[in-house]
């Protein structure tokens, strides 16, 4: 057997070995309030009349995923079909990066198997599944982007679309991938066209980005502690790497760690710097690329996001992949610098391959949500015309989009909810909430009226404790994963 069909066969039964295994955590996970707020978008929102467009800028991200999901969101189908199509765009880029990245099989494995492979990116469904697969084409595209520069920048275009943290690393390809046309003075009609398509690709991500910080009060650009929030972000972001511990708040709190989980965090900090070090030696211009590229991502968590959670944190990750992917390529490496950069990257992979196997341990014994379980109560136990009130519109969203049918209500916006606005979310106490059915308007609705009060971590209520003659407790859901993202449903029983 010839070695490339050898290598081939290979690849095919290590992809499928990874696909099986990934395909039983996805189809064992329950979609959560983020995953489940960008199926509703699709589906309630159009490119049409540009509200797609409008709203997204409360949510901070581009529209590229929610473009893609659109159609199939219309078509009233599960949301399990996120989930597959996210699943099966990670087999792909698993496949094309063992059969094409220059990476030694040690290497390979360490990365197939690293926490961001083998559970974020496949298991969660959100835009950061797509982003492997793209940034590996774009890998693979790199030494002939002049042969097929507008494959190579729709990608560019593509990547600075699906997630604000990837701009920058699209910026910079973008630039760079200028400077060597011009140099070259690549004027052809094809080149013209890609010009014209980069430079509105990423024009488009900006304007569609606008005045997101003033619309979602969970984007505050803060830069009166740049210090603090250095200083916390460098610790979450290692942290994070190694460990998923089971409260996400304590991550400040040094004491919440063990000396073991610090001390792994402090290796994988080392093995990250690392990692730069040695791709200045090997190739200055891709250091650049890695360096600008991730620290535009820290600025963003800085100066921005308050939680850094894996699946962002691992996309620091998969640029360094890149980098070191277009500077293996280089025939004139030396061969010693490769196997050293060879082992580093094992080492920095490896280490967050607990991280890994405590997130699937607890997804597979947990609920990762337990929105699908209320919904499926609801389903069997609560009439279709009743209403029903979350008290934090928020985490209703995993509610939401498995009620198509029933009246989920804002209680402050007086209407419907079919997806989360964040202008307009808050926090409702049984005081207030009791208080608004008093209302003339509720007259008729009040007497079939059910509060769906979330999470036994952040809301410290109990509604049928707290006023007997009004709420009666009918439900409680198992704990879940996600901060939140447990149920009580409760009975409107005041008259």
């Amino acid at each position: 057997m010839e070695e490339n069909t050898k290598k081939l066969i290979t690849n095919i039964v290590c992809t499928l070995l990874y696909a099986i295994f990934t395909l039983i955590l996805v189809l064992h996970h329950e979609t959560w309030a983020d995953e489940a707020q960008v199926w509703l978008l699709a589906k309630h929102l159009s490119v049409f009349d540009f509200s797609l467009f409008k709203h997204l800028v409360n949510e901070g991200h581009p529209s590229f995923f929610y473009i893609l999901m659109m159609p199939f969101a219309k078509m009233n189908i599960s949301i399990m079909f996120m989930q597959i199509f996210c699943w099966l765009c990670m087999v792909a880029s698993v496949f094309l990066f063992l059969q094409y990245s220059p990476f030694n099989k040690f290497a390979k494995f360490a990365i197939v198997t690293s926490a961001g492979f083998l559970y974020f990116f496949p298991v969660i469904a959100r835009s950061y599944s797509i982003l492997p697969l793209m940034v590996f084409l774009l890998a693979m595209l790199y030494p002939k982007q002049k042969q097929y520069p507008l494959f190579y920048v729709l990608l560019l275009v593509f990547v600075a679309n699906t997630h604000v943290i990837m701009y920058g690393f699209s910026f910079l390809l973008a630039v760079a991938f200028l400077y060597d046309n011009f140099k070259d003075k690549k004027t052809g009609k094809i080149y013209i066209i890609s010009y014209a398509l980069l430079l509105t690709g990423l024009a488009a991500t900006v304007f569609q980005l606008m005045g997101s910080i003033e619309s979602n009060k969970s984007l505050v650009f803060d830069t009166q502690n740049i210090f603090n929030n250095t200083k916390n972000v460098i610790i979450q972001f290692f942290l994070n790497a190694v460990n998923l511990h089971p409260d996400t708040i304590n991550w400040q709190n040094f004491r919440a760690f063990s000396f073991v989980e610090i001390f792994a965090a402090v290796c994988e900090a080392l093995f990250f710097i690392t990692s730069f070090v040695l791709l200045f030696l090997i190739n200055k211009k891709n250091f650049c690329i890695g360096l600008l590229s991730v620290g535009f991502q820290f600025f963003i968590y800085i100066f921005s996001y308050g939680i850094i959670y894996q699946t962002r944190l691992f996309c620091a990750f998969l640029i360094l992949v890149f980098c070191f992917w277009i500077s293996f390529i280089d025939k004139k490496l030396s061969a010693n610098l490769k196997k050293i950069a060879s082992v580093t990257i094992i080492l920095l992979f490896v280490m967050t391959v607990f991280c890994g196997l405590k997130s699937i341990y607890k997804d597979l014994k947990y609920n990762y949500s337990s929105a699908q379980e209320a919904a499926e109560f609801i389903k069997k136990n609560i009439d279709k015309h009743a209403l029903i009130i979350p008290d934090v519109d928020a985490f209703s969203a995993g509610v939401i989009v498995h009620l198509p049918e029933y009246n989920v209500y804002s209680i402050y916006n007086n209407k419907s909810l079919r997806f989360i606005e964040w202008k307009v979310t808050g926090f409702y106490s049984p005081f207030v909430i009791s208080q608004l059915l008093e209302e003339e308007k509720f007259n008729q609705k009040k007497n079939h009226a059910y509060i769906l009060s979330t999470s036994f971590l952040w809301n410290y209520y109990n509604y049928n404790e707290l006023m007997p003659d009004k709420y009666k407790l009918i439900f409680v859901s198992k704990p879940s994963i996600q901060n939140g993202e447990a149920f009580k449903i409760y009975e409107y029983t005041g008259k």
